[in-house]
């Protein structure tokens, strides 16, 4: 089976509906999920869950260093404008993964699997929305 994983970066306090995103996530046992936050709250946490304590400072360091830019954003809502490369600043957590996505916290997974079927996995290295440019989650 094709290994995936969904890639989030919150920063600041969880909100309270976190809790469905992680259970959504854990109905989905074989989709692995990586949440960076400094969210200091203690919570029952799925297996296929990874939380990374992570700062705004380790970002722009990270950011700039993996996309050899300077990267000095101040404001934690700014980095979801560097979603389209998480890939490429996260690539040390998602080096075993045979695909790789975007997720968000507000929303509550169906079954990943009965739409990213292996089928749809071997034949496309790319899953989009839009037939033109890279877009949405997968």
């Amino acid at each position: 089976m094709k290994k995936i994983v969904l890639l989030n970066c919150y920063l600041g306090k969880l909100p309270w509906y976190f809790d469905f995103f992680l259970k959504s996530c854990a109905t989905n046992p074989s989709v692995d999920f990586i949440i960076f936050s400094n969210d200091e709250k203690v919570r029952e946490i799925p297996k296929n869950v990874k939380m990374i304590k992570f700062s705004l400072e380790k970002f722009n360091q990270l950011a700039s260093e993996k996309l050899n830019l300077d990267i000095k954003i101040t404001n934690a809502y700014k980095i979801c404008d560097f979603k389209p490369a998480f890939g490429v600043i996260f690539q040390s957590e998602i080096e075993n993964y045979d695909f790789c996505g975007v997720c968000d916290i507000d929303l509550v997974f169906g079954r990943i699997r009965e739409f990213m079927t292996e089928e749809l996995l071997n034949e496309f290295d790319v899953i989009s929305v839009k037939d033109s440019f890279p877009s949405g989650y997968f």
